[in-house]
């Protein structure tokens, strides 16, 4: 348990092994900690100097003979904050840099493109990057009887959506429930309903088009196509000219 939660946070194999194996058995000879950790020898000077980078192991010599020893567990903390400053300073870099990036992207040239995602973080990526230049939102196909995780990760979005003050028009499938509700209640956004009609939600947002299932994994197929959207778009118009509020 103890090794997982190391690796998570950082460490390597190696690392979080000696590491853990110094904890156990004090001051140590290099071959001692080899014995008790189960690592090839040919790595354990390098895995040692690693963790003294890491600010995790000393070093000590007695009688011209090297001995390790491990620092106190609270050293993991400040370790680990280490990490947080030193990523946030290359977050602040990649922002300022965001623009330049963009620029040295090549176009598409009109390609359409089509690619299938799956799971919360890729898809939350994926619709996070087009909300922040979206000027037109149209969904249709939203159902409220969809595990309660997924409904959560849509508030969490359309807040996001709404603090960005975009607008958008939201076809339900089912009314009056409280993620109905949540909705109405939100600004930038129109909802109405269209009885007994329930595609694949659907998602338009300028020329890109999602289509998410919730099934077993929660998928989306994203497409960037125009003539697509444009398809979509105007089956979305003709439907909620006939759906109710």
């Amino acid at each position: 348990m103890y090794e997982e939660l190391l690796k998570a946070c950082g460490l390597t194999q190696n690392e979080s092994l000696v590491y853990l194996t110094l904890l156990k058995i004090g001051k140590s000879k290099s071959g001692e900690i080899v014995k008790e950790a189960k690592i090839s020898g040919g790595k354990i000077y390098e895995t040692l100097y690693k963790l003294a980078d890491k600010g995790l192991v000393k070093t000590i010599s007695e009688n011209n003979i090297k001995y390790f020893i491990a620092n106190e567990p609270e050293t993991l903390i400040s370790y680990i904050k280490e990490k947080e400053r030193l990523l946030h300073e290359k977050e602040e870099k990649l922002e300022k840099i965001i623009p330049e990036l963009k620029l040295l992207k090549k176009k598409d040239g009109g390609l359409e493109i089509v690619s299938l995602i799956k799971g919360l973080k890729g898809i939350f990526s994926i619709v996070n990057n087009s909300l922040e230049d979206a000027k037109e939102i149209k969904i249709m196909g939203v159902r409220s009887s969809k595990n309660v995780k997924y409904n959560n990760f849509w508030r969490n979005w359309h807040r996001k959506r709404v603090q960005l003050k975009k607008k958008a028009q939201i076809l339900f499938s089912d009314k009056n429930t409280e993620y109905w509700n949540f909705f109405e209640e939100l600004k930038y956004t129109k909802v109405k309903e269209i009885d007994n009609f329930t595609p694949s939600a659907i998602m338009i947002i300028d020329n890109n088009s999602f289509i998410f299932s919730y099934e077993e994994d929660f998928t989306c197929v994203h497409i960037i196509s125009n003539s697509i959207t444009t398809s979509f778009s105007e089956f979305f118009r003709d439907l909620w000219k006939i759906a109710k509020r």
